[in-house]
């Protein structure tokens, strides 16, 4: 159930008696859950006219104060809350946490301890106290409050990134290095601790590696940057519907990294603040079915259209669930009415292109890319698939050839396009042309072992390039040593080299691979013929 469901099913029970505590609770703790905390806040306060005796009234007040960063005002709401329930461990921790925003240290030292008094196993209470001991340079209580957080919950990631910094202030960078690096395998993401371990490594002398760290830190902070941004803005915001714009835009970044579980969180989040942020519904509805759930997916897409039934993006996304679920005729239909909404977006074109190219409507498909590129000049699969297309059809090499070209101008390391145009200087028997295409693959650092196959059968024609053909096929079989071809094809050098024995031996590997083989077999009673002489 969606946030903005809870709300409207908590509400429609509030209109027959507003009175309903538990019922307002669960409206406030929702409002918390998505950040929307001036609701939050107002939903507390009326509880506690209700009820001036419900401490998680007051707590949850003190939790949207705070979440507004109203921390004298929250360590009023928690101080009233405790008057109520003294022996709760969460209210203490939380007035601890207020005290700390507010550099009160020796407050939040005294709250955090009472915590910890109630509830000893709380791995986080031991977290929060720790950072306090730091800064108030208590450098050895706050190592000792650490240690027991991992003891109790050994995949705190904040625990362990402390400990580190601890640990580089004493200039024991080993045992920096090692807390940075098990902190960093619990959160990938702490930025943090990611550029301390490159300075950690550096310190010690182990340039290579604080190098190849600071190199994952510049990448990492290129991408969690622009979420923190967001986040600022967030809570400098006042506005719900700028605050939910704001949230769509966080959940569009993960999206964009892949990071689909954050992203529907931050859409969900989005959509309690507006129920009518349009991008948010269809955001989510990608993120949903990149994690297979399809049916929320179409779900969320067609409120999207529900609100904007031009919104482009939206068709496309109707389009691409049943792309994924094998409904191609009904993703054609969504992708084409994407077009009609935007005709300038790309992406449509080319899914069409793609379900045409499967079904074999190769001219069709060459239609559908050739607009692609009318539209998207600059788009390297465009290009790329309306060669395909061509590739397919007879006749239509040379058309072929040049969307290839095209493809390689716009991506010189494109390299299925220098793939397949090989292969087609290959039909053409313009053998050097051939090598040149393969050969620019490799010098690209390529590891594919077709590559290295073709290049084989390539020289394999010529008596003079056997021994550069061997070479080339023993690399294709490095690369992939369950390929019973590229055995078979190594096999067939060795016999034009004379050396039967070596083809003997490689062509019954490609037979152990592939026994059912008559190719393999004919191969293999050809080398005994020659081995019997």
């Amino acid at each position: 159930t969606s946030f903005a469901d809870q709300i409207r099913n908590y509400q429609s029970q509030l209109e027959t008696n507003p009175n309903q505590v538990e019922i307002r609770l669960a409206l406030a703790r929702t409002y918390l859950l998505f950040e929307a905390f001036e609701q939050a806040t107002a939903e507390y306060q009326r509880i506690i006219e209700i009820d001036p005796k419900r401490a998680d009234g007051y707590f949850g007040l003190g939790l949207s104060l705070a979440g507004q960063e109203e921390f004298d005002k929250s360590i009023s709401a928690y101080k009233s809350a405790l008057d109520i329930s003294p022996h709760l461990p969460q209210y203490h921790a939380a007035l601890g946490r207020s005290y700390a925003q507010l550099y009160r240290y020796d407050q939040a030292e005294s709250a955090y301890q009472t915590a910890i008094d109630i509830k000893t196993d709380d791995a986080m209470f031991h977290h929060q106290l720790g950072v306090v001991y730091a800064n108030q340079g208590k450098r050895d209580e706050a190592i000792s409050q650490q240690k027991r957080a991992i003891t109790i919950q050994p995949q705190l990631s904040q625990a362990h990134h402390q400990l580190g910094m601890l640990y580089g202030q004493q200039n024991l960078w080993d045992k920096a290095i090692s807390a940075y690096l098990i902190a960093l395998k619990q959160n990938p993401e702490l930025v943090e601790s990611s550029y301390n371990l490159a300075q950690a490594y550096f310190r010690r002398g182990k340039m290579e590696e604080a190098q190849q760290q600071m190199n994952r830190y510049q990448k990492l902070k290129s991408q969690i940057d622009p979420i923190n941004k967001l986040r600022g803005a967030f809570q400098q915001s006042h506005d719900q519907l700028e605050r939910a714009a704001i949230k769509s835009n966080i959940g569009r970044i993960y999206l964009k990294h892949k990071k689909f579980k954050e992203a529907i969180t931050e859409y969900q989040k989005a959509i309690g603040l507006n129920p009518k942020q349009v991008e948010a519904h269809n955001g989510i509805g990608l993120a949903y079915t990149m994690t297979q759930k399809y049916d929320l997916a179409i779900s969320a897409q067609k409120r999207a259209l529900e609100l904007d039934q031009n919104l482009a993006e939206a068709h496309a996304g109707l389009g691409l669930i049943y792309f994924l679920t094998d409904q191609q005729d009904t993703a054609v239909k969504c992708y084409r009415q994407a077009i009609d909404s935007r005709p300038d977006f790309v992406d449509p074109y080319l899914k069409i292109g793609q379900i045409l190219l499967d079904q074999k409507r190769y001219a069709e498909a060459s239609q559908i890319y050739r607009s692609a590129t009318e539209i998207a000049s600059t788009d390297v699969a465009a290009h790329y698939n309306l060669g395909l297309s061509y590739d397919y059809q007879n006749n239509m090499a040379d058309l072929a050839l040049g969307a290839y070209k095209r493809a390689t101008e716009l991506d010189p390391e494109y390299h299925q396009a220098y793939y397949q145009i090989g292969q087609i200087y290959e039909d053409k028997n313009k053998f050097e042309e051939a090598e040149k295409a393969y050969l620019t693959i490799i010098r690209h650092g390529s590891k594919a072992p077709q590559v290295y196959h073709v290049l084989a059968q390539l020289y394999g024609r010529n008596q003079g390039q056997l021994s550069q053909a061997v070479s080339y096929a023993q690399k294709a079989i490095e690369l992939s040593p369950e390929s019973a071809s590229y055995h078979n094809t190594l096999a067939l050098i060795y016999f034009r080299l004379g050396d039967y024995l070596q083809a003997e031996s490689v062509i019954k590997k490609a037979l152990s691979l592939s026994p059912e083989s008559s190719v393999y077999h004919e191969g293999w009673r050809q080398i005994q013929q020659k081995l019997d002489k």
